[in-house]
């Protein structure tokens, strides 16, 4: 599945996550736009989670889209800021990286 991003249809603004009422122009018609790829602006790793034992370490980055809103992602290993990633949803609906 693919990442989706929207765009106000009255003036052009794109936003992560969906929003009811564009904060640019307040006109509630989006048009979506998929996303493929990104950039990493930041990264992080979880190493510890209340209550899930030893689940290992989550690796987390934000990413700046193509289309310019900058989302979370979870990856498998880790990056570094300026490293492009791949974007997809999992089984989950959770936002996927995979290192380009």
């Amino acid at each position: 599945m693919s990442v989706q991003i929207f765009r106000c249809t009255r003036c052009g603004a794109t936003l992560f996550p969906a929003r009811y009422l564009c904060p640019a122009c307040g006109n509630n018609a989006w048009s979506a736009l998929d996303v493929a790829r990104g950039t990493v602006i930041a990264s992080t790793v979880v190493r510890h989670r209340v209550g899930t034992g030893n689940g290992g370490d989550i690796h987390l980055a934000s990413v700046a889209t193509q289309a310019g809103p900058i989302i979370i992602a979870r990856l498998e290993q880790a990056v570094q800021a300026g490293d492009v990633v791949s974007l997809t949803l999992d089984a989950q609906h959770r936002i996927v990286g995979c290192r380009i």
